[in-house]
């Protein structure tokens, strides 16, 4: 589950590498982008979708001058046969100078089983950005596993280092309808992302944790070990 983008300069930050993409010439305003990263673990919202083992994920994005853009996005997992595929859509844009803003909406398909779309969802989500701060939230009325509403809130700040490095820090919440972890129905997870932009690539180191403990994260459905703390290293390259 990915997400999404924009918003999601979180994508460094919560679940997925700082993707490294090739943007073709412009052509009536619209452009499109590529990107293809290896991730030795993917993790959605401080949650590991693979077991603790790597990913292959990639997608394109087409965007248009207006600031309107759509994109699909995806990534093999653990569970539904191995495959999600995200489509999502926005408009991103400034309202001054230094304040920015992205809203839009996500789809995430597992599409193993097209008869039983149970673990299909839909998300809307908002940001804004300001001197490399971020604040946003995503919202489903209908989360993962038909288990009800879902409100995910996130506060994020990157910085750019010397020598291309940059550094990510994130803070989130995911709340949830249910009681889905034993006798919790929400939890905070937060991560440091460390990049290297270095010979056509895009490097990133990130520690990530979450206040699950092991039996609040079996109950939810994870293994022991699917909401613990680890290191996640991701490699990202232009198609």
């Amino acid at each position: 589950m990915k997400i999404i983008a924009k918003t999601i300069a979180a994508g460094l930050l919560v679940s997925t590498p700082l993707a490294f993409a090739h943007e073709s010439p412009e052509i009536a305003g619209f452009s499109m982008s590529a990107n293809v990263s290896m991730v030795t673990d993917y993790l959605y919202r401080g949650l590991s979708q693979t077991t603790g083992d790597a990913a292959i994920q990639g997608g394109f994005d087409l965007e248009h001058e207006s600031g309107l853009y759509l994109g699909v996005w995806a990534s093999n997992v653990d569970f539904a046969d191995s495959l999600e595929v995200d489509y999502y859509g926005g408009f991103a844009g400034s309202i001054t100078e230094d304040v920015s803003y992205d809203v839009g909406v996500i789809y995430y398909d597992y599409p193993s089983d097209p008869s039983d779309p149970e673990g299909d969802f839909l998300e809307v989500y908002g940001s804004v950005g300001f001197a490399g701060f971020t604040v946003g939230a995503n919202y489903s009325d209908d989360f993962f596993g038909e288990t009800g509403s879902a409100l995910y809130y996130y506060g994020s700040y990157d910085m750019e280092l010397p020598s291309d490095f940059s550094l990510g820090l994130l803070v989130a919440q995911q709340d949830l309808k249910d009681d889905t972890y034993g006798d919790e129905d929400s939890y905070i997870h937060y991560g440091v992302t460390l990049g290297k932009a270095a010979l056509g690539f895009d490097f990133a180191l990130t520690w990530s944790d979450t206040d699950i403990s092991k039996d609040e994260c079996a109950a939810g459905g994870y293994g022991n070990n699917d909401c613990d703390s680890t290191v996640v290293f991701s490699i990202s390259k232009a198609l």
